[in-house]
């Protein structure tokens, strides 16, 4: 009688999945049966929930997702261990040194929420011997890396990352702002960095309808409502206002990048803080470039390719946040990366130029924008250098870039910027392929992922 009450009350309500799912004799108390069985069916998955896939429910209203929180593949796949030294030591020829901040998977370090029946597989043990392996492979390649292993064995007493959404705490901010601090203070640099005192204060608090809460209402139509914790605020620590007036340091020695969980954002209600708990523990100032939607590098390239960016005055430090589920395997961004780094053409010499018209394009179509061929060809065999790109379109973000070489090769590689990185300047190594190393370029062409609907300028230039 009492489960037949209940489940009335709950359509009342508004909780068709609940009420479907409440069985006889066995009342829904704790809320479990909000997730309804679509939650399990593949079919609901499209579009953008393929993010989410698969919505797994955890104790005490934890929610995960059975692909990325049960993930336990990490690490640089063997083959671009060379290309990630090489970025390390790019960056060491500027001066910077690189250190990642690897972010454990919500499964590795909420693992006492996963229950068993709805564990998708998710092997723990191993999960941990990989990110143990993925640490060692970044150390490996002369960047810094904190040791966030000992927070992965003992959690933090509050929640390191939030019940039901992708995004640490700040008490996970402020957890793994610890271990990055102690390493950057354990630096021989670090005693000839300028120092600035910060303190941090209760901020807002956060309401938090997170990612999760959204997909479950998307497949179950229920939710089990907003996730409430006190907000932080970093400051200034300023003696008066005459030292404030004074207190001009110049540009920041230390760069953050990362995702949407360093990112300042403009509402404080969704700011966890990790910038400034770096600030308060090292006593530095920092430049914060992490950027919400940006991908694995999107926020790196946003800096390199801004007016804060000076190669010959670069920082003497880069904070890369990076969630462990991201490999460093993409070819294109270390080919992006590194010129970037150098300063593209501004710091290297100029072999070839062209300025051209992209015309209007359907998906697939091409246009020529760099010609090496004819009376006036230039020998660019063997050529380590690179394209220099610039587009009057900001808001094309994802193409194709085609180089043809007189042996009959070609490199054809995609350039898939995110919305939110800025657009209009692309660098481009050209391919170290083995066989075209004996091979000369003869022509550049942009491949349209989706139509140009009207025309666009294109300024290449070829430098090395």
């Amino acid at each position: 009688m009492m489960s037949r009450l209940l489940a009335c009350v709950l359509l009342v309500l508004g909780f068709p999945a609940l009420a479907s799912e409440a069985r006889e004799g066995e009342p829904c108390l704790d809320l479990s049966c909000l997730v309804c069985p679509d939650a399990r069916d593949p079919a609901k998955y499209e579009g953008t929930m393929k993010m989410v896939n698969f919505l797994a429910l955890g104790r005490d209203q934890w929610l995960f997702r059975s692909v990325v929180d049960f993930d336990a593949d990490f690490g640089v796949p063997k083959e671009f261990e060379p290309e990630l030294a090489r970025l390390v030591r790019t960056f060491k020829a500027r001066g910077t040194d690189l250190m990642f901040v690897v972010q454990p998977t919500r499964g590795v370090m909420h693992r006492d929420k996963i229950l068993p029946d709805h564990a998708y597989g998710f092997d723990y043990p191993r999960a941990r011997r990989n990110l143990e392996h993925f640490v060692g492979q970044l150390r490996r390649s002369g960047a810094l890396v904190p040791d966030i292993l000992p927070l992965v064995d003992n959690p933090p007493q509050d929640e390191y990352f939030f019940r039901r959404d992708t995004h640490w705490t700040p008490s996970g901010a402020r957890a793994t702002a610890e271990v990055a601090a102690a390493l950057i203070r354990a630096q021989p640099f670090y005693a000839e960095l300028p120092k600035k005192q910060f303190r941090t204060e209760p901020g807002v608090t956060i309401v938090n309808y997170g990612v999760l809460d959204r997909a479950l209402r998307a497949l179950c139509h229920n939710d089990f409502g907003n996730q409430y914790l006190r907000g932080y605020r970093t400051v200034p620590v300023v003696e008066d206002d005459a030292a404030a007036l004074f207190d001009d340091q110049g540009e920041p020695e230390v760069v953050l990048t990362g995702t949407s969980n360093s990112a300042s954002r403009d509402e404080e209600i969704r700011h966890f803080n990790f910038d400034g708990y770096l600030k308060e523990f090292t006593e530095l100032d920092i430049l914060n470039y992490a950027m919400q939607g940006a991908g694995q590098y999107g926020a790196l390239i946003e800096y390199l390719h801004s007016d804060d960016y000076d190669p010959d005055k670069a920082p003497r430090l880069i904070v890369w946040e990076l969630p462990a589920s991201y490999r460093l395997d993409g070819e294109s961004m270390y080919r992006q990366l590194i010129p970037a780094i150098n300063g593209g053409c501004a710091k290297g010499t100029e072999l070839a130029r062209q300025r051209s018209e992209v015309p209007v394009l359907q998906t697939g179509e091409r246009a020529e924008i760099l010609n090496n061929s004819g009376s006036g060809r230039q020998d660019f065999t063997g050529l380590e250098g690179f394209l220099e790109i610039r587009l009057s379109d900001k808001n094309l973000h994802d193409f194709y870039l085609i180089t043809y070489y007189d042996n009959g090769e070609r490199d054809k590689v995609r350039i898939r910027r995110p919305g939110v990185v800025t657009g209009g300047l692309y660098r481009m190594e050209l391919s170290r392929a083995e066989s075209l190393r004996s091979a000369n370029l003869l022509s550049v062409l942009l491949e349209a992922t989706e139509p140009l609907e009207a025309p666009l300028q294109a300024d290449v230039q070829l430098c090395r």
